[in-house]
């Protein structure tokens, strides 16, 4: 009996959430938030330094400065990190408060590496499930930056659409972008916007063809 109880449970949660993200492909009133670019495992590949003559060896003045900088493009630049256009959604809210104070925590001895760590989706639910934000409705959007490397000019995120009630993962996927551009800011703010166009150019529809059945 508790097996079968079990079981239903299993199913009955199952299909919620897997109703709660088919919102995101059809009208319904379910409120969407951007929570923005989590660097706090994010690594840097590369003598970063070196080649854009700043001295952020360390990564203090990538995680003080650039952190702040990448996530502020969707205020900045609208026109062009345009979240409402990428999401086919009339209102897309947009909170980078709780994401900015995580990136803040990010520990700068652990930035630095010399491969990319491959995060799972089980490394990625493990990362975001402990994190506190203030929003608790509806279904919240994130990257999760990997990792920047400059040796390959590619960089690594997650995209997760979570609910805001417990943090679960409802969609998953990952993108490996090309940087490019003047200056440190500019340069992988492109993989921001090369992520942002691939999910409206391809996986915004290939997305919903997997959770939109009817």
């Amino acid at each position: 009996m508790k097996f079968i109880l079990s079981l239903l449970l299993a199913v009955i949660t199952t299909s919620s959430f897997s109703q709660e993200i088919a919102d995101l492909f059809r009208k319904s009133d379910t409120k969407f938030t951007w929570l923005g670019i989590d660097y706090s495992h994010v690594k840097l590949i590369g003598d970063f330094s070196q080649i854009w003559g700043i001295d952020t060896q360390d990564g203090l003045s990538i995680k003080t400065e650039y952190f702040p900088a990448w996530n502020n493009f969707v205020y900045k630049e609208p026109d062009k990190y345009n979240l409402i256009a990428t999401f086919r959604k009339e209102h897309i809210a947009i909170n980078l408060d709780d994401i900015d104070k995580i990136n803040r925590s990010t520990p700068l001895e652990e930035m630095e590496a010399i491969t990319t760590p491959n995060y799972t989706q089980e490394n990625i639910q493990q990362f975001i499930k402990d994190h506190q934000f203030t929003e608790k409705e509806g279904i919240g959007l994130l990257l999760v930056a990997e990792s920047y490397d400059k040796t390959r000019e590619l960089a690594t995120y997650h995209f997760v659409a979570i609910n805001m009630k417990n943090n679960a993962i409802l969609l998953y996927d990952v993108f490996k972008e090309k940087a490019g551009g003047f200056g440190l800011r500019n340069y992988w703010a492109k993989t921001f916007y090369n992520t942002l166009d691939q999910i409206k150019s391809k996986k915004y529809n290939s997305w919903k063809k997997q959770f939109l059945k009817n």
